[in-house]
């Protein structure tokens, strides 16, 4: 068997390209909408938003090193993805909702711990199990689930559920500190969070099935659809064919470069308005300004992934990030400001692209056995983001250097989506019969 599968338009399992661009995903479509919506949510309160509350209480209850506390979450989220890995082989074998099921008890258990910890060691041990199961409930219930319901929609499906990530940047904090108020405590505050995933894997358990066959539905509500027969997995892919082929790399690493830019510009927005002369409380309303649009920006990727392809989305996006960096880099306040609209329109952006690439290169089925790995290579590149601002801070005493670095990966990201073929491949069990 060879390693590139050829092109094809076969409608078994490859899925070809709809340019359908309207919401209409019927009442069970929607539902699967949000609660991917509430996975990427949770996701993105638990690993980015909180750390800003959880840190300085913590530090300040038990005397640790914040910096410390926060340097954990780079080796975290790259463990993370090793077990990302392992629980994309679970999906095979259990599916979506079973797998999905288990990580949520699991992710609630880890929350509690993590809360609950009362040395540094204790914390540090069970922020990473956190991480590592908050990546698993976003790969698996955040983005796994839509490609499965909405195979040739996905697209517009997914800018609706990444909208979840900015909501939560901008309402967790609220919520948490709200609940130190009346629980009386950052611990109960988070014993409390992590029984939401309780929650949360009790209606996954009854209420999220798979695929839309299972509850009567149809892939993308439309009726003309091929409907799935069982849910038994149905696909020649395999790991190694998968990271045979040129274009699992190129989307790993392209759309990896996209999140090192929004990943750094998020992590570290705050310090790097303030060295352009503005004040911390400033800087904070441009940072709830930027996760709003983010919002917007989400849909609006997922729209003209949908609209116009994933393809000239991709490269769309790309000269969009270049041009916001270039606002940065010129020494103007208006310039700043624009930085600041481009870059947060397109916070929900980089999220869009890896499953929905996937999906229409490997197919509905092929996508459940590629997606594991294409996240994975995608989580190694935009991990870096912390190294290239580390290295500019360390070598310039600014944020300058890393902007021009986050510039040229948005070219080379430009470039490589331009040379790819995002045609889908016939897959390899349809070829061999």
């Amino acid at each position: 068997m060879s390693n590139q599968p050829e092109k094809t338009d076969r409608p078994a399992k490859t899925i070809g390209i709809s340019h359908d661009a309207r919401s209409n995903f019927g009442a069970k479509g929607w539902w699967i909408v949000f609660y991917s919506f509430i996975s990427f949510y949770l996701y993105g309160a638990a690993t980015n938003s909180l750390l800003n509350t959880v840190i300085p209480m913590q530090a300040a209850q038990f005397g640790w090193d914040p910096a410390a506390m926060l340097a954990i979450s780079t080796p975290a989220g790259l463990i993370a993805l090793a077990v990302c890995l392992f629980f994309g082989a679970v999906v095979v074998k259990l599916g979506v909702a079973k797998t999905e099921t288990i990580v949520l008890i699991l992710a609630g258990l880890s929350v509690i711990w993590w809360g609950t910890a009362n040395t540094f060691m204790g914390y540090a041990v069970s922020l990473v199990v956190m991480v590592c199961l908050m990546n698993t409930m976003q790969l698996v219930g955040g983005n796994m689930i839509i490609t499965n319901w909405f195979p040739r929609k996905k697209g517009i499906a997914i800018g609706w559920a990444t909208m979840g990530l900015n909501v939560s940047s901008g309402t967790i904090v609220l919520i948490i500190v709200a609940l130190v108020g009346l629980l009386g405590g950052i611990r109960n505050a988070l014993i409390a969070f992590g029984c939401c995933f309780f929650v949360l894997a009790i209606i996954t358990h009854f209420f999220v099935k798979d695929y839309p066959e299972q509850v009567g539905a149809y892939p993308d509500n439309d009726p003309t659809a091929v409907r799935k027969d069982g849910v038994k997995l149905n696909t020649g892919w395999t790991r190694s064919l998968v990271l045979k082929q040129k274009e699992t790399w190129t989307m790993g690493i392209a759309n990896g470069f996209y999140g090192m830019i929004t990943i750094g510009f998020v992590s570290q927005f705050i310090p790097t308005v303030i060295q352009r002369g503005f004040t911390p409380p400033q800087a904070i309303g441009m940072m709830t300004a930027a996760s709003l649009l983010g919002v917007i920006g989400s849909y609006t990727c997922g729209y003209l992934d949908q609209k116009f392809g994933a393809h000239k989305s991709a490269i769309f996006y790309g000269v969009w990030v270049v041009v916001g960096i270039i606002m940065y880099l010129i020494p103007s306040a208006i310039a700043l400001y624009i930085f600041v609209f481009m870059m947060g329109f397109s916070l929900g952006g980089s999220n869009n692209y890896p499953p929905s690439m996937t999906a229409q290169i490997f197919g509905r089925e092929g996508s459940v056995i590629a997606f594991p790995i294409i996240f994975t290579i995608t989580g190694v590149f935009r991990s870096l983001c912390y190294v290239v601002l580390a290295i500019s801070v360390a070598t310039t005493g600014a944020y300058f250097a890393g902007y021009i670095a986050f510039a040229v990966c948005a070219v080379i990201a430009i470039i490589m989506f331009a040379t790819m073929d995002l045609s889908p491949k016939a897959d390899p069990a349809d070829i061999e019969n």
